[in-house]
């Protein structure tokens, strides 16, 4: 069953980790709808293989959306911190549950101004 917990802890570990991270969470058909651009899931994790990484990350605000027995939606507040940088957004992901684990098959992103 997918829960909150569950999800969360999987976008946690996105929002801390590398490519491999992501590889291991998604799907092979996973898509990242980001700002000016759509990602595959290895174009994604390859971007993540190049990228700094944040200093700090905030998740707030969670809600968690059934869409059916094996599949959920999540919606939460991001915060990153990249020295003096920060990034704000809404994001909102959705998983299967594939073999007991979620997998991330669609994840977007709407920045705050």
């Amino acid at each position: 069953m997918l829960t909150l917990e569950k999800l969360m802890d999987s976008e946690r570990e996105l929002a801390t980790g590398n490519g491999d991270t992501y590889r291991r969470i998604m799907t092979d058909e996973a898509l990242f709808v980001l700002p000016g651009m759509v990602l595959d899931a290895e174009e994604c994790a390859r971007a993540m293989d190049s990228s700094p990484g944040w200093d700090e990350v905030v998740l707030d605000d969670a809600r968690l959306l059934p869409l059916e027995e094996d599949c959920a939606a999540v919606v939460y507040s991001f915060t990153g911190l990249r020295g003096e940088d920060r990034y704000r957004a809404w994001l909102s992901s959705i998983y299967v549950e594939r073999d007991g684990v979620p997998r991330l098959v669609l994840h977007q992103q709407t920045p705050l101004t």
